[in-house]
């Protein structure tokens, strides 16, 4: 019986052995294709990452070169850009020389003074133009500030009419802006004098400034396809309003303006239209007093005023009565500049 139970035992043992071995060796088995399986899938992935990466490498050599391209494109732009700008301001000087040329010839016709009833302002009376002072061989520039307004378009008409020439520095006119174009397209000078000509902005800071420069700049090149480097500050260089915004600010951008290749002018008469010159004949007052020794005179008016409109007429009879002859602003225009105040 012990025997048995031995032999028994000893053949369990040996199934259990079995079994194990049998688990072992399926269990391996197991585990090899297992391993097997995923080295092929490393494999897979590791050639899926090389070819992602193959194609990374493509991409970004192919940007590259797209990037240099266009590099070279901007390059040559600015350069075409330049040779026209320099093309363009050749035609405006030429065509400023014959419109010179034109008005010496129409300042030496005779322009006899008159005095005629001004039906456009509405007066009744006589309007009379003052004593005229010879000054052959002097130039006027009449100069146009914060247009263009529902005004601005008549003027240019009444200009057209005597055949002379003015300069409009502009802001933004909103609506108007379409005009900056037939000031352009008729031959006169635009000028920039800022965006929003708002002093208490534009005189915050010099980054201010510019940024409001630069705007209306885009804004006039937009419209008439000038980039135009003639400009005037408002207020003039001179004005004080701006040191309750920034102390010596103009002193600063007199300076950096000049730098950034801008001319700016400011006048040495006016027509009086800012200054309570309400009618026909203050304006004309206004106009008379001009510095007499000066052979450069620049003419301040405002082309948002109706008694503006109403008295150019008077103003171009007045001026071409003292054998003046008519300019317009340009960059080697003789520069009138007041002193800085701040």
């Amino acid at each position: 019986m012990k025997t048995m139970n031995k032999q028994s035992m000893f053949k369990l043992i040996v199934l259990i052995l079995s079994v194990l071995f049998l688990a072992t060796a399926v269990t391996s088995v197991v585990l090899a294709v297992k391993y097997s399986n995923s080295n092929k899938e490393l494999a897979e992935m590791n050639s899926q990452l090389e070819d992602g990466k193959s194609k990374l490498d493509e991409q970004i050599s192919a940007n590259e070169s797209l990037k240099e391209e266009n590099s070279s494109q901007a390059e040559s732009f600015s350069q075409q850009y330049e040779k026209q700008s320099k093309e363009n301001q050749s035609k405006v000087d030429e065509l400023n020389q014959k419109i010179k040329d034109l008005n010496k010839q129409l300042a030496a016709k005779k322009n006899p003074t008159t005095t005629k009833k001004n039906n456009s302002s509405g007066s009744t009376g006589p309007v009379t133009l003052p004593t005229p002072t010879p000054s052959t061989g002097k130039t006027v520039y009449l100069t146009f500030d914060d247009g263009p307004s529902s005004y601005t378009p008549q003027i240019l008409d009444t200009l057209d009419k005597y055949g002379v020439k003015a300069t409009f520095f502009v802001k933004n006119g909103g609506k108007y802006n379409y005009v900056m174009k037939d000031i352009v397209n008729r031959g006169h000078s635009i000028g920039l004098h800022t965006y929003t000509h708002d002093y208490k902005k534009i005189y915050s800071s010099d980054t201010a400034f510019f940024n409001d420069l630069n705007k209306i700049s885009d804004l006039v090149y937009e419209q008439t396809g000038v980039r135009t480097k003639i400009m005037r500050f408002p207020g003039g260089t001179s004005n004080t309003v701006s040191k309750k915004y920034s102390k010596g600010i103009m002193s600063r951008l007199s300076k950096s303006v000049t730098e950034q290749g801008y001319v700016y002018f400011d006048w040495n008469c006016s027509n009086g239209d800012a200054d309570g010159a309400n009618t026909v004949q203050k304006q004309l007052n206004f106009c008379s007093q001009y510095p007499k020794s000066a052979s450069t005179v620049i003419v301040l008016m405002h082309d948002t005023k109706s008694t503006t409109r109403d008295a150019l007429p008077k103003i171009i009879e007045y001026y071409k009565s003292c054998g003046f002859q008519f300019g317009v602003l340009t960059t080697s225009s003789p520069r009138i500049q007041h002193r800085v105040n701040n």
